[in-house]
């Protein structure tokens, strides 16, 4: 498909969009801070700029890191321009995105008990938004992607051990910026807080 490309066929480039098209605009919403407004126009930028580049890309290599890179380059592009600082955000994670929303709560192995499993992904999208760049970048590619560690690596052009240890760090943030968030233990401010019942489970998870 890729070769087909190369050689200027767009029926295959049409296969190839298709194929990326999801991931391009899941990695692009994450990127540009939940932003809907602008998920699809910087797809379609991301999109025109492979085709363009398209004839310099070594089919010998993983493509998708190099994708991966394109978009996250138009990203901080659309982002530099409307003088954004966020990037690769979670708090805004859509409502119907369930799929994101299992994936977060399975990296956390929290059972979707009393009608609380929307609310204990939108709490884990909220940690997720205090850690560092590359750690939240690492967490979206293994937890939300549920991309290979040889894949992580290509994109952060690293041994797979590194990206293992990538992920390790990240989640081991995650648990102490839980620790950080759910700290208050009296009830009311719990509540006032927004993590009562939803908190309580969570915390129990990682306060040994």
């Amino acid at each position: 498909m890729i070769k087909q490309s190369q050689a200027g066929d767009e029926v295959a480039f049409e296969s190839l969009v298709r194929k990326y098209q999801q991931v391009v605009l899941n990695l692009v919403y994450h990127f540009t801070g939940g932003r809907a407004d602008m998920t699809e126009d910087v797809a379609q930028k991301v999109f025109i700029k492979l085709y363009l580049s398209l004839p310099k890309f070594k089919v010998n290599r993983p493509f998708f890191p190099w994708l991966y890179r394109i978009t996250a380059n138009q990203c901080y592009d659309e982002l530099r321009k409307i003088k954004r600082n966020r990037v690769l955000t979670f708090t805004e994670l859509r409502a119907d995105d369930h799929a994101a929303q299992d994936r977060l709560m399975n990296m956390h192995r929290l059972p979707p008990e009393n009608g609380e499993h929307e609310r204990l992904a939108q709490l884990l999208a909220k940690l997720m938004d205090t850690l560092p760049k590359q750690y939240r970048t690492a967490l979206v590619l293994r937890d939300i992607e549920e991309l290979p560690y040889e894949e992580i690596g290509a994109v952060f052009r690293c041994s797979v051990q590194a990206a293992r240890l990538k992920v390790f760090r990240a989640r081991l943030q995650m648990r102490r910026a839980l620790r950080k968030l759910l700290k208050p233990v009296d009830a009311d401010q719990m509540a006032e807080c927004g993590t009562e019942g939803a908190g309580e489970k969570i915390y129990a998870l990682y306060r040994g």
